[in-house]
């Protein structure tokens, strides 16, 4: 306990002094920031401005994207505040997030409204998502499975391609370290009636080698097994469209493919890959009945597939998913501050895989139902969903928010909903061999959550404070059986409580976005801490414009972690440093360039076999980009 009171110290001082800073109106200046209220679609499945939402959120604009110069969505994804990254090396390399100090497959990912991610392990590979393809990010923090169903304990981050009706032509070129290389190239072009936007990409890179040394005496050795470098490749297209047939009757589809490969280690050999594929494809028809009545039907498919490859000259291992999903959607204006929204959803999962599952399908059909209010100081959002699950039944899930506007500078707001978590394919249906078996009983994990939230505006400056309380049980962990088979069960509990604080403020010219995040992740049943996520997070970003130029720096921090519950060591804390630069030489070319863990920081978020999987060295890029 002792050792870990300077880390935390340090990390409160720095947040504190950051929010002392922001807060004094001496160092503000006036007009700098843009406070009109955004808009945000995924916190209630409607169009709602942020100011009128109950729940945390973070939006990540394109602007926010292209200033940060990210290279992956988890680039972009790990300085949202309450997230928790853990991986496995680099470019390409498995990774997730803990979202408030949840599991990292307790978040529902979406592109555009479609669900992602594997059925047969329940992640999902937002590493591969092509960040030149992205329009926005929006992220709620807390529970939404009262919307949207199965997963959504953590919250939800949804990824919105480029839709732009602008008559647009862009294309980028860039070259950094690993021999890492980077285009894309992008169209749009609309009207009253329609628009068209499509861009591609490619990205490839040999990296470095992600597993690094193992304990030994007198000091650590190299891993020899899987000393080799790893190389990641990635080819992206989108395209996005819609048209208006007359103005009760708009029509709009969304394509998006990222196939590619990576390198990985961890398995006492040079040549494990994975060859993967992911894909979504989506149709969707709003009609506008009347001034009350609004109706949207959208049917999608979404594709995950992966062949892994552990030694060259063996055979391919197989995992893909196929998910359907058709969804009716309703939106009836009671009055002028009251909507009601009313839903059905049918989700059809299949998969086709090298390991012969005991079951290769399951249906799940859902009803929702959603009440708004608005007002000008008393907003509240009541919400409630039926899941009927072809495996495991039935399931209700609900979620209750109120906000108070106590003047024009202060706001409160309070939440609780339950969620839940299905189990997956591997979790049930794994085929019984020598040590594991899947277990078709086992029953969905659920959970309580509790939010308090203040937002405080004072001149140009905004900061938020969120409370959560999140309770989980039947959370599934695998229990050593042996000699028995072993398998799945519903067996753990968690408690987690946590604190978020976020700035958002101009100083001297300086955009300032601050954020840090204070969680207890417990293992009730043991009273350990969950593993790979930290306790604390500190992020920290500062950006400038001067006429043509721009630049900035973010500063990353994360407390220290266990690698597995029960562990006697932990994963170090670590600290580290971003810096970029922008040069607008025309309205046509601009040269971008970054240097990423500038003072070249070693850290490690995972471990296998007590082997560290190794995050990035020092990291430069430079870019060139061209648009008309």
């Amino acid at each position: 306990m002792t050792q870990n009171l300077p880390n935390f110290l340090t990390l409160s001082t720095i947040a504190s002094s950051v929010l002392a800073a922001c807060l004094n109106p001496i160092n503000v200046h006036a007009g700098q920031i843009d406070n009109s209220p955004q808009i945000i679609v995924t916190a209630n499945r409607t169009a709602t401005t942020v100011d009128e939402t109950l729940a945390p959120v973070s939006i990540i604009t394109k602007e926010d994207i292209q200033r940060s110069q990210a290279s992956s969505v988890t680039d972009i994804l790990k300085t949202t505040p309450g997230m928790s990254l853990s991986g496995s090396g680099g470019f390409g390399s498995s990774s997730g997030f803990s979202m408030r100090g949840t599991n990292t497959d307790h978040i529902l990912y979406l592109i555009d409204g479609v669900p992602i991610g594997s059925a047969t392990s329940g992640q999902t590979s937002i590493q591969y998502l092509p960040v030149s393809q992205i329009e926005r990010i929006e992220v709620v923090r807390g529970p939404r499975s009262s919307l949207y169903g199965s997963d959504a304990i953590g919250g939800v981050v949804q990824i919105f391609t480029n839709k732009s009706g602008e008559k647009k032509i862009t294309a980028s070129a860039g070259y950094g370290s690993d021999n890492t290389r980077e285009m894309t190239a992008s169209y749009s072009n609309g009207n009253e009636k329609s628009y068209f936007s499509g861009g591609v990409s490619t990205f490839n890179t040999d990296g470095y080698d992600f597993y690094g040394y193992q304990t030994g005496f007198p000091a650590p050795t190299a891993n020899a097994a899987d000393e080799d470098e790893d190389g990641y490749k990635n080819y992206s297209i989108s395209l996005n469209g819609g048209y208006e047939l007359n103005d009760s009757l708009k029509l709009s589809g969304v394509f998006l493919r990222s196939q590619g490969e990576n390198e990985f280690d961890g398995y006492a050999n040079k040549d494990s890959q994975t060859e993967f594929t992911d894909q979504i494809m989506s149709g969707i028809a709003d009609y506008k009945v009347n001034d009350i009545f609004n109706t949207q039907l959208k049917i999608s498919r979404s594709y995950d597939k992966q062949y892994n490859q552990l030694q060259e000259n063996t055979s391919k291992t197989r995992f893909n998913t196929k998910s359907d999903l058709v969804s009716w959607q309703n939106e009836i204006v009671i009055r002028e501050y009251d909507l009601l929204t009313l839903g059905l959803d049918y989700k059809d999962e299949k998969i086709d895989s090298s390991t012969d599952y005991s079951e290769e399908s399951r249906w799940n059909q859902a009803a929702f139902a959603q009440y708004q209010y608005v007002g000008d100081v008393f907003d509240t959002q009541v919400s409630f969903r039926h899941d009927d699950n072809e495996e495991f039944g039935t399931h209700n899930t609900w979620s209750f928010g109120t906000g108070f506007n106590l003047d024009k500078n202060v706001r409160i707001t309070t939440s609780y909903g339950t969620a839940f978590k299905a189990p997956t394919f591997n979790d049930m249906y794994w085929p019984a061999d020598f040590f594991f078996t899947g277990n078709p009983d086992l029953k969905p994990e659920e959970s309580e959550s509790f939010d308090f939230g203040v937002e405080l505006t004072t001149g140009e400056t905004i900061w938020t404070a969120h409370y959560f309380d999140t309770s989980i049980r039947n959370l599934i962990t695998y229990v050593n059986s042996y000699p028995s088979i072993s398998k799945m069960e519903n067996v753990s509990k968690a408690d987690i409580d946590g604190l978020e604080l976020t700035v958002s403020t101009d100083i001297y010219g300086w955009k300032l976005n601050a954020n840090a995040s204070f969680t207890d992740p417990i293992d009730t049943e043991t009273g350990l801490m969950l593993s790979r996520r930290s306790k604390r997070n500190l992020n920290i970003s500062l950006d400038k414009s001067t006429g043509a130029f721009s630049y900035g720096a973010s500063v990353i921090a994360s407390s220290e972690r266990y690698n597995k519950v029960g562990e006697d060591e932990q994963l170090p804390g670590f600290g580290y440093m971003n810096i970029r630069a922008a040069w607008e030489m025309n309205k046509q070319w601009t040269i971008k360039a970054k240097v990423d863990n500038l003072f070249d920081k070693e850290y490690v978020l995972s471990q296998n076999g007590g082997i560290d999987y190794k995050q990035p060295d020092r990291f430069v890029f430079a870019s060139i980009h061209y648009q008309m």
